[in-house]
């Protein structure tokens, strides 16, 4: 049931209406570890309730209230747990009519601060229902803070708007699936003479035109009939000369609409380097149906344009524009999405707009311009001149320009110049020629230390320009959440639990040095300050093993496998089963069994949405917490459930849970996931499960 939420006070980052958003993921936090607090929501008008449930973050003994009041009346108390009750979920059936309902957070037993992943008020409401509330939002442009999918997100304070005056503009929405449509009402920010049309489509293709204006007002709606996936608002004149926008676009009808992205609903990607491995682009097609089978759902691509294979796997760019010769044609690369897509599979590149190869033609051609006082555009995309500035030692002499130029990691790779606006202009027309080939998604290389980047010169050069796509963006090497918050990147790298390492550089292991300890406690809190904060945040985090520890015990690798695969992570392995470097196996030499049981663990974490990067995880205490780790799993809108339990010992154990007030049943027979057969049965709060050495149960339950 839709709310406000207001609240005592709260968490920078953790506002109330976290607790009501619809996301596990998100919450709410109060400020400091005082109580009481309390958290408020407000439904609008006096309702007829069926239902309360709060969900905590932690599973605890937690003192709280929750009561409801009408206009002006005294509360009514709905749920008293004042006394304290273990749990996490804790759900009430009630009866009577309310607007406002207040939950007071009194206590916790370990210290606590008051918070909600999730209060859910549940009644009665015939209000039909916006179908186009949260779906995948695309435009033709975007000015920066005008998201195209601030016209669905049911905020009337916020709207999409176009980057400039110019006419005609369109606003794309994709259900995912087929929508019986019987009305649409667009509503644009300013009354005005505006003439649009909003068309149907199944396919992308073929268009239906089911509304057409040219009128004033500020907000149209019309009945319609017809069954679409994509529906597309096009803005062709405003009177007044008002931009483009849609303050918010509603769909009216039947149908099932999927409102979360496919980075946050899947996992299990394929990384290639196909410059540095030498693999052809028609060799990974034909690879696309053995990855399917073992439980891939996207690969990715690092990089293919033209680039100096000699250094980085080829991220130097020599053309910003070419597929490498050496790994195919540009008819190889649309090939590959095409038939990728026709398996249901997402394509990613990793691509570079930050620094050239010192061999490109646009890097000689700047020198040879600094060098005659020639004024020119590739002149404009690197910063030469002839002293050095600040940082000496990232300034690099070029006797051909008879200047310095500044690189950031090498004498090789000649940056890009983002003080220059025709470098940003070039990065947004880079960055659309890719995605207009159909990729799903771009990863960048560092874009945190682009040579004199900032949040507003990305955001205009780089990601707005992906956000018009609704597109999957990993900005690797960065890891604040500020860089999801301001510079709108949906994914980052979780540096925490695996910061990897090109042998013999071991890298680092939150997961690894559990296992080598047999002591996981730690590894919670791990997750809590990072993983947790970009799923709050609003990303995913992206995750891969630790390939430093080079030949590694293969049932160790698995555990540390399993819990990838099930924490909530984007989770992904290099090179076809290699580690990082191409001439480096590991993978091909386990044997056989242990191949297909990494080949059944990938399957297992799309076998339930619970396991998905995005959604809730909760810790559920054991027997000893210092040999073994379990917790609960949430996908997104929590309506599917995972019971993971992992083994840090050396030696078979016997792992205890305690599943009071964790809302899962209690009498039920869950799945495993990794074996596809029914796990052992559930037949009370006190559950156990027999593990062997490292070993691991992954379970859908109820």
């Amino acid at each position: 049931m839709g709310a406000r939420a207001t609240a005592s006070d709260s968490l920078a980052r953790f506002e109330p209406g976290k607790a009501v958003d619809g996301n596990s993921s998100t919450y709410w936090a109060a400020s400091n570890g005082a109580k009481p607090k309390w958290l408020e929501v407000d439904l609008g008008q006096v309702r007829q309730l069926a239902s309360v449930e709060q969900n905590f973050k932690d599973v605890d003994v937690h003192s709280f209230v929750i009561e409801g009041r009408t206009d002006g009346s005294g509360w009514t108390t709905l749920l008293d747990r004042r006394g304290g009750a273990r749990g996490q979920v804790f759900t009430q059936p009630v009866t009577g009519s309310y607007r406002y309902v207040r939950l007071t957070i009194t206590g916790s037993a370990a210290g606590y601060w008051a918070g909600s992943t999730e209060f859910a008020v549940n009644g009665y409401d015939d209000a039909p229902r916006n179908l186009a509330r949260a779906v995948s939002a695309t435009s033709s442009s975007l000015g920066p803070g005008y998201e195209p999918f601030k016209a669905v997100d049911g905020d009337p304070a916020t709207y999409w708007g176009a980057e400039k005056p110019d006419l005609p503009q369109w606003l794309m929405l994709d259900f995912g699936n087929d929508i019986a449509m019987t009305r649409i009402e667009q509503s644009f920010v300013d009354n005005d003479h505006w003439k649009f049309r909003i068309e149907g489509s199944r396919d992308k293709q073929t268009w239906q035109t089911l509304v057409s204006k040219d009128e004033v007002g500020r907000v149209f709606g019309q009945d319609v009939s017809g069954t679409y996936r994509y529906l597309k608002l096009t803005v062709l004149h405003s009177g007044a000369g008002h931009w483009a926008c849609s303050q918010e676009l509603k769909v009216f009808g039947s149908g099932e609409p999927v409102t979360t992205k496919w980075w946050e609903n899947r996992s299990g990607v394929m990384r290639y380097y196909p410059i540095w491995q030498q693999l052809r682009l028609d060799d990974i097609t034909a690879r696309l149906d053995s990855l399917k089978a073992r439980g891939f759902r996207a690969i990715e691509l690092s990089p293919v344009n033209d680039g100096d294979r000699n250094l980085w796997a080829g991220l130097p760019v020599m053309n910003l524009y070419t597929i490498d010769p050496d790994i195919g044609t540009m008819q190889d690369f649309e090939e590959l999405i095409a038939a990728a897509h026709a398996r249901g599979l997402k394509v990613v590149i990793f691509t570079n707009p930050g620094y050239a190869s010192i061999d490109s033609p646009y890097f000689q051609k700047a020198q040879d311009d600094f060098r005659n006082g020639v004024q020119s555009l590739e002149r404009s995309w690197f910063d030469i001149r002839k002293r050095r500035g600040e940082y000496p030692e990232l300034w690099h002499y070029s006797a051909r320009a008879q200047g310095y130029y500044w690189g950031t990691w090498d004498a090789k790779a000649p940056s890009f110049n983002y003080s220059s606006q025709a470098w940003l202009d070039e990065t947004r027309k880079y960055l659309r020629f890719w995605m207009d080939k159909g990729v799903d998604g771009i990863a960048l290389d560092a874009p945190n230390v682009y040579h004199t980047t900032t949040v507003a010169k990305n955001n205009y050069a780089i990601t707005d320009v992906l956000r018009n796509y609704d597109a999957f963006m990993n900005g690797e090497g960065v890891r604040e959440p500020e860089f999801i918050y301001d510079w709108h990147y949906n994914s980052l790298q979780d540096y925490p639990i695996t910061q990897w390492g090109i042998p013999p550089n071991q890298g680092a292991s939150a997961i690894l040095s559990a296992i080598d300890s047999g002591d996981p406690s730690g590894l919670e809190n791990t997750l809590k300050n990072y993983r947790d904060l970009m799923v709050n945040a609003g990303g995913i985090t992206q995750t891969a093993p630790n390939w430093g520890r080079t030949n590694y015990p293969v049932d160790r690798r698995l555990l540390e496998i399993a819990m990838l695969t099930s924490m909530g992570t984007l989770f992904y392995l290099h090179n076809d089963y290699y580690t990082i470097l191409p001439d480096e196996q590991e993978i091909p030499n386990w044997p056989a069994a242990q191949r297909e049981q990494l080949d059944k663990l990938m399957r297992a974490q799309n076998a339930s949405p619970a396991l998905a990067p995005l959604g809730l995880r909760v810790r559920i205490p054991t027997n000893d917490d210092r040999k073994y780790y379990a917790y609960k799993r949430l996908n997104k809108d929590g309506t599917s459930k995972a019971l993971v339990l992992l083994n840090f010992q050396s030696t078979p154990q016997t792992v205890s849970v305690d599943l009071t007030g964790t809302g899962i049943a209690t009498a039920q027979t869950p799945t495993d996931l990794v074996e596809s057969r029914p796990g052992p049965a559930i037949t009370g709060s006190a559950y156990q499960v027999q593990l062997p050495a490292f070993g691991y149960q992954i379970l859908a339950v109820q």
